[in-house]
């Protein structure tokens, strides 16, 4: 097998997480928990370009025409865009690719910025165009190009976050971008980081709507492909720790010196020694994971989650926790609330009415925004948890 990104026969796998459902399919009743697919997760790594990329890729349609995350829900990530959108307040024509429900348009439009949004989810992509938010529902190709094409002139700024590591074949959507974007217009990708999984253990992060995971090499052999420059990184907080690349609809010889920090340095750490270990840690800490929540449950102590992203299905199949362990795990997405965790199969509701005082431990899941979670508890007696590495938070 060779490389999907750069072609390279430098490619071996590196991790094996065993069978997995669909992160982002969330069963809502019997029937859907009994017909329920796994398929075996395996990840492969590219000493080439330094990428992350998973072994089998699922059809995309499957994934993505009927969508449960909604990006507006989550405050830290509104605010987030919300920056964003002043930070590019400069430019003439945005295009958002993959805006899910308008998260980054929603600013634009009150800064008077001209943007319209692309996102494949029928039922997502609804709720945008239902709030005024322009999206063109469909994937990123040239079919759609040229349906907006018709109606707009070409983007000077093109915006993909958390896009390239949800796609089927970069290499396609690398030359798509390259004929869509202005001559020597902006394209902004951001990227969950791989360098951050291996070093803050999160192999949660890989699910089957991931099929890449990117390092600053991997983003630049990929647009160097067709003439064009990334020439800038900033390192940003979302995610668990992303990169925002800038990348020239050009060939430019203008590139930061913490661009080429990022470069090199990935050279050095982000190698099969850094993989051997990570691989050891993951089948150890959800050990340790389950191992805790037995004993804890073993002293009557109630337990539930909180936050329920595409991370909870790799953690509790991977560690083999299910309702006995966790009662249930409330999420803020009308999306996913009254359905089941993807595998396990845990209980999902909304925060009203089950924010209580029998409540002893709280893991929490979405643990990027457990300063805003943590408030919902100030009430009762709480004691909350990040679960891998299991610790305690404070």
């Amino acid at each position: 097998m060779k490389c999907r990104i750069c072609h390279s026969e430098k490619i071996v796998e590196v991790i094996d997480l065993g069978k997995q459902p669909l992160a982002n399919k969330y069963p809502k009743n019997k029937f859907q928990v009994k017909n329920e697919k796994k398929f075996s997760l395996k990840i492969l790594f590219c000493k080439n370009c330094r990428s992350g990329q998973i072994k089998k890729i699922i059809n995309r349609n499957i994934l993505f025409e009927d969508y449960y995350y909604l990006s507006s829900v989550n405050k830290k990530l509104k605010e987030h865009f919300e920056k964003l959108a002043l930070k590019i307040k400069k430019y003439n024509f945005v295009v958002d690719v993959g805006s899910n429900d308008g998260v980054l348009l929603e600013p634009l439009k009150k800064l008077n910025v001209k943007s319209i949004g692309i996102d494949p989810s029928i039922n997502v992509g609804k709720i945008a165009n239902d709030r005024g938010l322009e999206t063109f529902i469909g994937f990123f190709n040239n079919k759609i190009i040229k349906k907006i094409l018709k109606e707009y002139q070409k983007p000077d700024l093109i915006v993909a976050s958390s896009v390239v590591t949800h796609l089927e074949n970069p290499i396609q959507f690398s030359k798509d971008i390259k004929s869509f974007l202005k001559k020597d217009g902006t394209l902004i990708i951001e990227i969950e980081y791989l360098q951050n999984f291996l070093n803050n253990l999160e192999f949660e992060r890989f699910y089957f709507d991931r099929p890449f995971y990117y390092s600053a090499n991997s983003i630049n052999k990929l647009f160097k492909n067709v003439d064009m420059t990334l020439y800038d990184i900033e390192k940003i907080n979302v995610h668990g720790g992303s990169l925002r690349c800038y990348i020239k609809n050009s060939l430019s010889p203008n590139i930061t010196k913490r661009c080429k920090k990022i470069i090199n340095d990935e050279k050095q750490n982000l190698n099969m020694n850094a993989f051997k270990f990570f691989n050891k840690q993951i089948y150890l800490n959800a050990k340790i994971l389950k191992d805790k929540l037995i004993s804890l449950n073993k002293r009557k102590l109630n337990i539930i989650g909180y936050g329920s992203p595409a991370r909870v299905s790799t953690i509790t199949n991977v560690a083999k926790i299910d309702s006995s362990l966790i009662r249930y795990i409330i999420d803020d997405s009308p999306l996913k609330q009254n359905r089941f965790s993807p595998g396990m199969h845990i209980k999902i509701l909304p925060r009203k009415n089950n924010i209580n005082k029998n409540i002893d431990i709280v893991l929490v899941f979405a643990y990027e925004y457990f300063t805003d979670i943590k408030k919902f508890f100030r009430k009762f007696k709480v004691d909350f948890y990040k679960p891998i590495p299991f610790s305690k938070l404070k």
